[in-house]
């Protein structure tokens, strides 16, 4: 036999085995690719018979495992208190910890810890001195002749004071003074507004103003040894007026632990200090930890925190002697800034306070997340704390993210009162560009947070297509928010935290709910498959703070068509190199372009691996640079600056594209422009007749390529999509159903490879390349699209049964199908839960292939029972079942379970004042004047034959 068949007959099985596994997989959802669920012990209020309960019912229902999170938050936005359980890290919670993940492992799930009651992590054994701090400080103007002042102590908390330094400088009266734009933002003393900020604002300043005040660093003078303790300033007399500052420090203005349970309230740690860090280690982690025993790195799998939300602080004890370590420089002679002076310049002052955000964001990384992440794997647990805000804290965001072993953050779900905005929803390529980058293949979220509804978020045109959107996005982890444990004391729908989408086995459709977890299953499995495709790597500066924002804001102009990643100054210099002309990670990600900032300042070491990286064959997008970000060794670092720039960019004016060493230098262009000239076309494009907007994701596993392609609109509609493959066999990977079938119609040439698809409302499909193949030029596009045929209306003569436990009638009848919320009967309006409605229709005489029953219009789940044969449950447009193995000549007897959601019987039970309410829970934000829910199956239900055109 040749070597070539040898080797082909021992490559075949391994490849087919990979194949069988990748559909395996999809079919059946292995634990890594199930949801979880942040599961809310809500102000600590479970007992062992609660928490055993939704542990068996998420392993049922298709969840892999949970978030253990103890919080309140209960009573928030006017909503009722719920009686408050064991202390977090109480003995009594303790033995609760324990029995969940001894339930927990007899389930195989796999559980994560929030390792504190709430978030902004501390909690009441720690002391003001470890808490968050910031600067303050008093000022005084002497005569130079002056021997004694008194300066007055610094306004500050009661709790925590301590001094800094003392620090004259002379000044000129007749000088008028300056103040940096947006200097308090910039100095870390108010925070950028909202999440995930643009934060170019702090990065320009404009040039000096003729006859503006600016001091001399050389003229900064430290006096603090000749301040008292009592403060008395013994003043060595010096010429001329001369401006003191008294400067201290004191608590943040967000110092403490947010939404904890009762019992946790006190400080949280100062996020730069490495003892705060470890202190609260020692005393808290450590212990539950143990608790674990032999379960701790396996059931027990991750440690967590949540939203760092101590927003901006500005100083910690160390400060001083870490920015000179790390900056080269001492940053007394400047600290004048920091309190609103220019000094020097307004370019010196402008880079010095970059340089203190810069190391303020260093010690984040290295006394707190890279501590919480050494010191779990020292226990082979892992973590993945929400560490890259996105409140805007002064956090290099990406990086944080970096050091997670599964990077988080989180996605909103739509709401018509907060967070409207899908810039204001969507934080998931900031995670995912940072597992990318990092080496990580875990993309977590919180998800479905709202602030508003209560149970009011439906499934198929609110959290399906967020989710798909996440996911397009790089999401491949969903947590839910939020999962709470309500023990069944608390009545039903029971107890609720205020905010996100509410999920628990209390809620009225959890009995049909399996099929929508499913569906986040499949999806997620197939996007932990292989690694992620990008065309573009975009660097977004090494200043902080800094955040990756919606993949729409787009900051390398690459779309529509291409994706891409963005990248740290980190990942820059020491896990990108250069491989036949594309950029390469060690973990197998590549690029064909590097993009850098839309703007003329670089960090010098960028710029030299950038030199570098061209020189070995890269292409590199960008301005030309004109100096550094830093303070340090100026002015020879811009002058270094310079020096590269011109032999990158050239020496004259900037021309569009330039090669130099074995690379191109491109500056003027959209990423797509310089994209479109550097490959061989859009990774993913479509046109549309329907006007759809669809969104992709592409993935690559070995041989297959996987695509997700999601539609965004609310409307049915076709889309021709076009894909960067050739040479190989579309084939349709259905996420709804798991179903697996061949693509009958398709193009190619030798670059893409076009499919025809037909979208159901909100609809998305995987579409998989993997064996060769090329298409049939007798198959139309038609053949992809379903004919649906009208064989029989069944809009009247049902029977609906009520269950008159929520105050519906037993037995009525619906000579047409409408909606319950306008019925005249009030046990039907105000009507939540399952009804059944029943109906008999005759059915064909011959067998009639395709045979469907779509029922039109359903609020929110229906499930379907013809003739004793239940065939599934649909939650999704169009809401059909195939009816061809159940349906019998003759006589069919039709069964139809539809379930609506809790709010309308909470309205009603609001509008009834005096009598007994049939719910019971702490959610007050269901008032009578809510508006209720559409419910019900409102139809044209219809007897379809579905078959595919020629």
């Amino acid at each position: 036999m040749p070597k070539w068949a040898v080797v082909l007959a021992l490559l075949v099985p391994c490849l087919a085995s990979a194949q069988s596994s990748l559909e395996s997989d999809f079919k059946n959802p292995p634990n890594s690719g199930k949801l979880r669920a942040y599961w809310w012990w809500l102000n600590g209020n479970v007992t062992r018979a609660s928490i055993q309960r939704d542990l068996e019912q998420m392993a049922a229902k298709g969840f892999g495992g949970a978030l253990i999170c103890d919080a309140n938050g209960a009573d928030q936005f006017g909503n009722g208190p719920v009686p408050h359980g064991p202390d977090f890290f109480s003995p009594e919670w303790r033995e609760l910890y324990k029995f969940t993940l001894q339930e927990a492992h007899k389930l195989g799930l796999e559980m994560s810890l929030n390792i504190m009651s709430g978030w902004n992590l501390g909690g009441p054994m720690v002391p003001a001195k470890d808490a968050p701090k910031k600067l303050v400080f008093s000022s005084t103007t002497i005569d130079g002749d002056a021997t004694t002042i008194k300066l007055q102590e610094p306004k500050h908390d009661p709790a925590l004071y301590g001094e800094v330094a003392v620090v004259a400088y002379p000044v000129d009266p007749s000088a008028k003074p300056g103040t940096l734009r947006h200097f308090e933002e910039k100095a870390l003393i108010k925070g950028l507004s909202f999440s995930a900020p643009d934060t170019s604002l702090l990065l320009d300043d404009g040039p000096d103003v003729p006859g503006e005040a600016a001091t001399r660093s050389s003229e900064v003078i430290d006096v603090s040894r000749e301040m008292d303790a009592d403060g008395t300033l013994h003043w060595k007399k010096r010429p001329g007026q001369w401006q003191v500052y008294r400067i201290g420090y004191t608590l943040n203005d967000h110092c403490h632990v947010s939404t904890n349970s009762e019992g946790w309230y006190g400080y949280a740690i100062d996020p730069f200090d490495k003892g705060a860090f470890m202190r609260y280690w020692n005393a808290v982690v450590e212990p539950l930890i143990r608790d674990a025993g032999p379960l701790a790195g396996n059931t027990l799998k991750y440690l967590h925190t949540d939203s760092w939300e101590v927003e901006v602080a500005n100083w910690t004890p160390t400060l001083r002697d870490e920015f000179r370590r790390r900056r080269g420089y001492d940053m007394w002679p400047y600290l004048p800034v920091m309190l609103g002076q220019i000094v020097d310049s307004r370019t010196k002052s402008n880079r010095f306070l970059n340089d203190l955000r810069r190391t303020i964001g260093d010690l984040a990384i290295d006394n707190h997340y890279r501590l919480f992440r050494d010191n779990a794997h020292k226990h082979g647990l892992l973590i993945h704390p929400e560490s890259g805000g996105p409140h805007a804290v002064p956090i290099d965001s990406l990086q944080c993210l970096g050091m997670d072993d599964a990077p988080m953050s989180e996605f909103w779900a739509s709401s018509w009162t907060h967070r409207v905005k899908e810039e204001d929803r969507f934080f998931v390529k900031q995670p995912a560009s940072a597992a990318h980058t990092y080496g990580h293949n875990l993309v977590l979220a919180e998800g479905f947070t709202t602030i508003g509804p209560h149970w009011q978020e439906t499934l198929w045109d609110n959290l399906k297509p967020n989710f798909d959107e996440a996911s397009c996005q790089g999401l491949n982890r969903l947590v839910w928010h939020a999962f709470v444990c309500s023990p069944d004391s608390t009545g039903l729908p029971g107890q609720q935290y205020f905010a996100g989408t509410h999920l628990n086995p209390k809620v009225t459709w959890w009995n049909q709910s399996q099929p929508f977890f499913s569906y986040l299953n499949r999806v997620q499995t197939m996007l932990q498959k292989g690694r992620f495709v990008a065309d573009a790597l975009v660097y977004y500066g090494n200043h902080v703070p800094n955040f990756a924002q919606l993949e729409k804001s787009d900051p390398a102009k690459v779309r529509p068509g291409y994706d891409y990643d963005v990248a740290t100054e980190e990942v820059i210099l020491n896990r990108v190199q250069v491989e036949n002309g594309d950029l390469v990670l060690p973990d197998g990600m590549r690029y064909r372009l590097l993009v850098l900032p839309n703007r003329t300042t670089i960090s010098l070491p960028v710029l030299k691996k950038v030199r570098e990286l061209v020189m070995a064959g890269a292409t590199v997008l960008g301005p030309k640079p004109t100096e550094a970000t830093s303070l340090e060794d100026y002015p020879q670092r811009d002058t270094e600056v310079k020096k590269i720039a011109d032999e990158l960019w050239g020496a004259g004016p900037s021309v569009p594209v330039r090669t130099v060493g074995d690379g191109v230098v491109l500056s003027g262009l959209s990423g797509r422009d310089a994209l479109l000239g550097r490959t061989a076309g859009p990774d993913f494009a479509f046109t549309s007749p329907d006007d759809l907007d669809i969104n992709y994701v592409h993935r690559r596993d070995g041989d297959a390529d996987i695509y997700f392609v999601a539609n965004r609109s609310k409307t049915a509609g076709k889309a021709a999509c076009s894909f960067r493959v050739t040479g190989k066999v579309p084939v349709f990977w259905d996420p709804m159903t798991g179903e697996v079938r061949d693509v009958p119609s398709w193009t190619d040439d030798t670059i893409h490879t076009t499919v025809p698809m037909e979208f159901n409302p909100c609809g998305s499909m995987f579409v998989v390349f993997r064996r060769p193949g090329r298409p049939d030029p007798k198959i139309g596009p038609l053949a992809n699209y379903d004919r649906v045929t009208d064989l029989g209306f069944l809009d009247s003569g049902w029977g609906v049964a009520f269950d008159p436990k929520w105050g519906g009638p037993a037995h009525t009848a619906f000579e047409k199908l409408t909606d319950w919320s306008e019925n005249p009967d009030p046990g039907i309006r105000y009507y939540s839960g399952t009804a059944v409605y029943t109906t008999t229709f005759e059915g064909p005489q011959t067998a009639i292939k395709g045979l469907a029953l779509d029922l039109g219009s359903v609020h929110e789940v229906a499930e379907v029972i013809l003739n004793g044969r239940n065939l599934g449950i649909v939650w999704a447009p169009p809401f059909r079942v195939d009816i061809s193995q159940a349906v019998q000549p003759g006589t069919n007897v039709l069964e139809v379970r539809v379930t609506n959601f809790w709010p309308n019987r909470i309205i009603g039970d609001a509008r009834s004042p005096g009598q007994t309410p049939f719910t019971r829970t702490n959610i007050r934000n269901l008032t009578a004047d809510s508006k209720l829910m559409p419910s019900g199956l409102l139809g044209p239900v219809r007897i379809v034959s579905i078959s595919r055109g020629k």
